[in-house]
């Protein structure tokens, strides 16, 4: 039976923890919708940069393009965490960059493994979803009022073979072979994080980011809106935008929060 965490466990795998204002203020529950809308209500209300909602289940979150994320309890790291940045509303995506290289840190030193980004922002391990992550953000004027970006790790799942998963799919506990610590996963990403976003404007953010992107130098399908279009994804910007060329030789650069690899 999967072992529950407890808010006592939490701020205590967390206390004295050197991360900045990550982990400083955390929030805990065991059942939510949405970490994220629990995330923008504290951000509404003026809660400080870096905290932390954590829960143990969440029966109506939220993938993207409408898609939906839910997880049972006790297997999961199910979080978001806000941010109150001094950048530009088309460098969101670079707190996408920022999260996910963080968790791809984490996890890698958890379970030993290689873990890879699949544009526009998923993690993978050998081609299979491992975690997935969604910014949603508020403007003053054309500046950044505050992001909330929330990510969902598969840390204890398992995935028979009739799991309607199985196929695309997977956690760090296939991947290892072992039950993986997930409170060890949350401390080493509040970890990496604090590093990552102290380069938020920095070159090796992006650098990283693209390093770790299968998509680059594939032939793919990407579902804009109502357009489906195809070629090869031969870049990515400092924004996390996807150059794509079309088989026309044109170049598109496809914008990471208005489309996805399909």
């Amino acid at each position: 039976m999967a072992q529950l965490l407890t808010e006592r466990q939490v701020w205590n795998a967390l206390a004295g923890l050197d991360a900045g204002v990550f982990g400083k203020n955390v929030v805990f529950q065991q059942q939510v919708g949405s970490t994220n809308d629990i995330a923008r209500q504290l951000a509404e209300d003026h809660a400080p940069e870096g905290t932390l909602v954590i829960a143990e289940e969440q029966t109506a979150g939220r993938g993207r393009l409408g898609r939906t994320w839910e997880s049972p309890p006790g297997v999961s790291l199910m979080q978001s965490i806000l941010f109150r940045p001094d950048i530009e509303a088309g460098q969101t995506h670079r707190l996408v960059m920022a999260v996910g290289l963080a968790a791809a840190e984490a996890c890698e030193t958890a379970a030993g493994m290689r873990i890879d980004v699949k544009w526009p922002n998923d993690l993978q391990i050998n081609g299979r979803k491992v975690a997935g992550i969604l910014p949603e953000s508020a403007l003053v004027g054309d500046r950044l009022a505050w992001v909330v970006v929330g990510i969902g790790i598969n840390v204890n799942q398992q995935f028979d073979a009739e799991h309607q998963l199985a196929g695309t799919a997977t956690s760090l506990r296939m991947g290892a072979g072992r039950e993986i610590d997930r409170l060890e996963v949350l401390r080493e990403m509040l970890i990496w994080l604090a590093a990552w976003y102290r380069q938020i404007e920095g070159e090796d953010l992006h650098l990283a980011w693209a390093e770790r992107c299968i998509t680059l130098g594939q032939r793919v399908r990407i579902r804009a809106g109502d357009r489906l279009v195809e070629g090869l994804a031969e870049g990515l910007d400092s924004a996390g935008a996807l150059w794509l060329r079309g088989d026309n030789g044109q170049r598109q650069r496809m914008f990471a929060g208005e489309a996805t690899v399909v």
